[in-house]
């Protein structure tokens, strides 16, 4: 019913990255529907929560939307496994994610996947990966989907992008998953065990 969503981070009663979520919409909504979406985001919101952690789902199609707002708990990810997935493709942000799920039921013992693309590191199953090198925080050039996060940290210099070849993953000292709702430095995985194809 709603092909199109977006997972919106609401802390403290407020949203954040809502411009770069509008303009994600914006481009999604001419892509599959081939017209102008008329909705603003900040004219639209439900009532929120003035304490705590929210994600707030904003689900669409080509004339209605619904929104979903649920406590939000970071999940702890420790281990990944490297699936290489091909040709698939996920520019839009679809509720089917069909193929992230299958490359996702593949990860063994692992708690996620990394999905590499001809050798490449794209991104996790809901998150785009940053990688230390001892200078910079470095991002996959063509990630499989450019997150509002990962679109933020670039614009604001924080990281730079880089092709990632997975055979080179040893060469980098850390490791940072980001999203809408893991901000730069929520959550830095130092210590975690990437496990290659």
């Amino acid at each position: 019913m709603y092909p199109l969503f977006e997972s919106i981070r609401v802390e403290g009663g407020q949203t954040h990255l809502l411009h770069y979520h509008q303009a994600r919409i914006e481009r999604s909504y001419l892509q599959l529907f081939q017209k102008k979406c008329s909705w603003r985001l900040e004219s639209i919101l439900p009532d929120l929560p003035i304490t705590g952690l929210h994600k707030l789902r904003f689900l669409y199609n080509d004339h209605a939307f619904t929104f979903e707002l649920v406590p939000y708990k970071v999940r702890k990810i420790e281990t990944l496994k490297c699936v290489e997935i091909n040709t698939y493709n996920y520019d839009l942000k679809l509720t089917d994610r069909s193929g992230i799920d299958q490359a996702f039921a593949l990860r063994g013992d692992c708690d996620d996947v990394l999905m590499t693309k001809n050798g490449l590191l794209t991104d996790t199953s809901y998150c785009n990966i940053l990688l230390f090198d001892g200078t910079d925080w470095v991002t996959p050039v063509e990630p499989l989907f450019a997150g509002v996060q990962r679109e933020y940290l670039l614009d604001e210099k924080i990281i730079k992008v880089g092709e990632i070849p997975e055979k080179d993953l040893d060469n980098y000292e850390s490791f940072m998953l980001v999203n809408a709702m893991l901000v730069f430095n929520y959550i830095k995985l130092k210590a975690v065990k990437i496990t290659k194809s």
